[in-house]
């Protein structure tokens, strides 16, 4: 979830093309560096001819065509969007258009992929035919589906307000103004609660990120971080939301109580992209000083002179800036994508 108006600085000076896929698994640790384990490796990396700046699993086991059943299909973002099965290989299928942000709906059966240009394109994974296409009058980079797949919600850059999409009729869903929150303002990143009935998204300061009813409209609590939001993610149970922060650091949450749990240090710039594992038992981190961290969510080992605190690993390997991080669905391997060029595997280690 794995965006702010930076993104529209480089994109001016950079084209987005998706071509060449390495499939050489590296043998060596170099690449990595881990606190914990010495397991983890670098697996794979898939070779671009532009920066990437979403990556995202299908949660669903795959039924494209040329797919084998038990694997699971990563999707990438570009001058066109991609769609590759890793075990075999092999580049499935390319979307024709420009995406900033890709995601899949529950099922599996739907991608989402949201432009430069404004547009947010629904595409058929099994066929690759385009389903529909809604439209914002800016940038988008941010597109999250409702746990149900009922609605996909999506998010301009440069502090807009984002949409909520009625899947089933195209039609946008307008949230109530709660008269107790004197700002209404709603914009990305965007999460959904596991039931689907409750929004959070970043208030218009981009310092906290509210939790909203979306049927009634009622702000529910407020999350201030006290630095500016560039990505958030909420475990699968629904009860931990994490921030990642312009200051570096990493805040989690309690939804239930609004209370801040931890904050997570150790980043040497900006985190851009947080991600649950799929059991919720470790958080992903991605940032500006071009490493991805692994860290203990529910840890209460101190930190020491060298390890901070609830720190698993860290994957160095990277030449520039991490945009976008993603869990496979079996929680075994971890993608990354970056402004050097490349999306990266990468093995988990074991807790």
């Amino acid at each position: 979830m794995k965006k702010n108006y930076w993104k529209a600085l480089v994109a001016s000076i950079t084209v987005l093309t998706f071509a060449v896929f390495s499939c050489t698994a590296i043998s060596s640790d170099r690449d990595s560096t881990t606190h914990s384990s010495q397991n983890s490796q670098l697996l794979r990396t898939i070779s671009t001819s532009g920066s990437g700046y979403s990556i995202a699993y299908s949660p669903a086991i795959s039924k494209a065509k040329n797919s084998p059943v038990d694997s699971a299909l990563l999707a990438s973002g570009g001058s066109n969007v991609k769609l590759w099965n890793l075990s075999a290989g092999k580049l499935l299928r390319t979307f024709r258009g420009q995406s900033w942000v890709v995601s899949f709906s529950p099922n599996g059966e739907i991608l989402a992929s949201g432009s430069q240009d404004g547009t947010l394109k629904l595409w058929n994974v099994s066929t690759g035919k385009l389903i529909r296409t809604f439209k914002h009058s800016q940038p988008i980079s941010d597109a999250v589906f409702s746990p149900d797949g009922q609605i996909l919600a999506s998010g301009p850059d440069f502090a807009s307000k984002i949409k909520l999409w009625n899947l089933s009729t195209g039609e946008t869903i307008s949230i109530p103004d709660d008269p107790s929150d004197t700002f209404n303002v709603k914009t990305e990143p965007i999460g959904f609660t596991p039931d689907s009935q409750y929004l959070f998204a970043r208030n218009a300061s981009g310092s906290a990120t509210k939790l909203w009813n979306i049927s009634s409209g009622k702000l529910i609590r407020s999350f201030d971080a006290k630095s500016y939001i560039e990505t958030v993610a909420i475990s699968p149970d629904g009860k931990i939301l994490a921030t990642g922060l312009r200051d570096n650091a990493i805040k989690l949450w309690n939804v239930n109580t609004g209370e801040l749990i931890r904050t997570l240090i150790g980043h040497a710039g900006q985190v851009m992209t947080v991600a649950f594992s799929p059991d919720g038992k470790t958080l992903a981190s991605g940032s500006w000083d071009d490493t991805i961290k692994l860290w203990n969510v529910n840890t209460n080992n101190a930190a020491s002179e060298t390890i901070p605190e609830g720190l698993i690993a860290t994957f160095k390997g990277h030449k520039d800036k991490v945009w976008s991080v993603a869990f496979n669905p079996d929680g075994k391997t971890l993608a990354s994508t970056s402004q050097d060029d490349t999306i990266k595997i990468w093995r988990v280690p074991s807790q």
